[in-house]
């Protein structure tokens, strides 16, 4: 499958901000079981606000490359809210390599 689309992901900073990223995405597969695709992030990251904190900012211009389940939902332009463990890897949902293998490891 070599599909494209624009995926939002979207955080509650710690001052109560909401912050807002779309990134372009390559559609990799479909898991018709739980209803998500399976896509690899699209870079470069884009332009941030330069408000938005150092350590926030970092971690997501490292998200180009990672892989992701998202649930059907986000093919219809849905922003999905996450939680900011998310972007620190202490709740696994962005990963380096293909989730669909054995091991595969969480973004640190």
């Amino acid at each position: 499958m070599s599909d494209s689309m624009s995926v939002s992901f979207g955080w509650r900073l710690a001052d109560d901000t909401r912050l807002k990223v779309t990134f372009a995405a390559e559609v990799v597969a479909y898991q018709a079981d739980k209803d998500r695709w399976l896509i690899r992030l699209k870079g470069p990251a884009p332009a941030l606000d330069p408000r938005v904190p150092a350590d926030i900012r970092q971690a997501i211009e490292h998200l180009p490359g990672q892989w992701v389940f998202v649930p059907n939902e986000a093919r219809n332009g849905l922003t999905l809210p996450l939680k900011l463990e998310t972007l620190t890897g202490r709740i696994r949902y962005f990963y380096i390599d293909d989730p669909r293998n054995a091991g595969s490891t969480p973004r640190p």
